[in-house]
């Protein structure tokens, strides 16, 4: 009967000292985690305040706004979008806007487009093509 309760004991004894190193691990992992998280965090404090300093670059003169320049808001967010990618402060010196200009390409493949959804046999008209003039005045 002795021996009985003697191998229990032991049985018990390991079971918590698995148990114990298993919750030392546990905690062990979870200080790394929050020691990552800690630089991590200190680091993004450190790149906001270095975004607050003024820049060590001379400042520029802002351009004159045209009607097709892009809004300063704009420019803004592309500046902070682009520090954000990069994690360093930027400075924006040239924006090229894309001309919106529709080519005859683009205008006749919508016109193939509408034509084929068009009603069949006589129920409708067929949708004209544009002319070169009816497309250069676009």
């Amino acid at each position: 009967m002795l021996e009985g309760l003697k191998i229990l004991l032991v049985g018990i004894l390991v079971v918590m000292a698995v148990l114990i190193m298993l919750w030392v691990s546990c905690a062990v992992i979870g200080l790394a985690f929050k020691a990552a998280e800690a630089m991590k965090a200190r680091a993004r404090d450190r790149r906001t305040t270095e975004a607050a300093q003024p820049s060590a670059l001379p400042p520029q003169a802002a351009p004159a706004t045209s009607a097709g320049a892009v809004p300063a808001h704009h420019l803004a967010a592309i500046a902070a979008a682009a520090a954000a990618v990069l994690d360093r402060p930027v400075r924006v010196l040239r924006v090229q806007v894309p001309p919106l200009q529709s080519s005859q390409w683009t205008n006749q493949g919508r016109l193939d487009t509408f034509q084929s959804h068009r009603l069949q046999g006589d129920w409708g008209g067929v949708v004209p093509g544009l002319t070169q003039d009816q497309i250069q005045s676009r």
